[in-house]
């Protein structure tokens, strides 16, 4: 496919997000606005009754509406689950001509009553509902609902034989200027919407810093560069064995518990979430921020993803549970880093010798039966004094050098292992 085609696509597929982004927004603000129709029918069904008086016809009207009001209520909360393009499209529409059908008929009951017409009491309802529109997903919304406010109150007004004067032209203008308002807001809904949920997908995975960054400088943020960088491998020991006895929702319970906390313990370092992996997970510290010191951040990491795993195994054993071991992997070195999936399923990673050789480090922990590992590349960046050990030179598949490994904090990093392994 070429260059050109992808990028087609890929603005197509991005528009198509940022459509299924405003029909979400939009049923979030339908479902405050059903709430608040509801409030306005009760306010002016107390104005009427209580107040005023109230005929069959008008009892008749308001009923529905109020019938109207819970049907719409009950529809965007409980039928409506998820929002589409098309149904956001329409949907609203039809909800503005129900509603200014409504508002209009009561003010014509009360009109046929021979009491006068109630400019203020019928501005203040279109109002209400032109403000409905802010969050619906196009701005003719907003352009429909100010055409029928304007509409119903012109015609009113000249079934009450009024003439045009200053005091109709002034809410008619009024009504134009809150319209004119309430799409320039609606113009910057959507994209806040899109940004919003941009922010949530990036902070994921990356620090909130990071994310930001990216936010504010676009694409070229995640530009490809390569860069020497820490990479940390981990994942679950035994997790097949430990698996076969339990549900499949049991499974991702668990596997959603603890990448949750391995996963904040990576960002509060400044590191980056490659990818889970099964019970697997892959982090990276220097890119796309520079980090002087990654080296360093990595095995602070795996220091808190260590302690973390002995509070979770506390845990788990006060349910009963069995305890889980973990094998952590850490190596330094140059790699490529960047956008890798095409334009439709991208995502930021690393590739490179160094992300071979975390994932063979991590391999290594289980023969040598501690939880941490890391290379000399590592161990020679991190500042003095260095907790932990020279434990071994092996010959790593792919690599014609040896690799000579450390352990960390000493003998405390074989609790977690021993534990499992007997």
């Amino acid at each position: 496919m070429s260059a050109t085609k992808q990028t087609e696509i890929g603005a197509i597929e991005a528009s198509r997000n940022e459509a299924y982004v405003r029909a979400e927004g939009s049923l979030i603000g339908e479902r405050r606005n059903s709430i608040a129709r509801l409030v306005m029918i009760a306010m002016f069904g107390f104005m009427s009754n209580v107040v005023g008086v109230t005929d069959r016809y008008q009892f008749l009207v308001g009923f529905s509406y109020t019938v109207f009001g819970l049907v719409t209520l009950y529809v965007v909360y409980q039928r409506i689950k998820v929002a589409t393009p098309e149904g956001s499209r329409w949907r609203p529409a039809i909800l503005t001509v129900i509603d200014f059908a409504f508002v209009t008929a009561l003010a014509f009951l009360d009109m046929q009553r021979d009491e006068p017409f109630g400019p203020g009491q019928h501005a203040i309802a279109a109002s209400i509902l032109i403000t409905f529109a802010v969050t619906r997903t196009s701005v003719w919304h907003v352009v429909l609902a100010t055409a029928l406010a304007i509409v119903s109150h012109a015609f009113l007004a000249g079934l009450d034989g009024a003439v045009p004067g200053q005091k109709t032209l002034f809410v008619i203008g009024g009504m134009a200027v809150l319209g004119f308002m309430v799409a320039l807001t609606n113009r910057a809904v959507g994209p806040m919407f899109a940004g919003l949920r941009q922010r949530d997908n990036l902070t994921r995975f990356m620090p909130r810093q990071v994310a930001e960054r990216v936010l504010s400088q676009g694409p070229d943020a995640l530009a490809p560069v390569e860069r020497e960088i820490t990479v940390l491998f981990s994942d679950i020991r035994g997790f097949t064995s430990m698996s076969e006895g339990l549900s499949p929702r049991e499974v991702l319970a668990m596997l959603d518990d603890y990448f949750g906390r391995m996963g904040q313990i990576v960002k509060g370092h400044d590191g980056v979430i490659g990818k889970f992996m099964g019970d697997g997970l892959l982090a990276f510290w220097g890119v796309p921020d520079r980090l002087p010191d990654h080296a360093q951040r990595a095995v602070r990491a795996a220091r808190d993803m260590r302690k973390a795993v002995r509070e979770l195994n506390q845990h788990r054993a006060n349910l009963g549970l069995p305890p889980i071991a973990v094998g952590i992997g850490i190596h330094t070195g140059p790699v490529a880093a960047g956008m890798l999936g095409g334009k439709l399923q991208a995502e930021y990673t690393v590739i490179g010798d160094a992300v071979n050789v975390a994932s063979r480090v991590e391999g290594l922990t289980k023969e040598h039966k501690v939880d941490v590992l890391i290379s000399e590349t590592t161990w020679a960046q991190l500042p003095e004094p260095r907790r932990g050990d020279r434990l071994a030179s092996v010959e790593i598949r792919g690599r014609k050098q040896p690799i000579v490994l450390y352990t960390i904090d000493g003998s405390a990093a074989t609790v977690e292992v021993a534990a499992t392994q007997q």
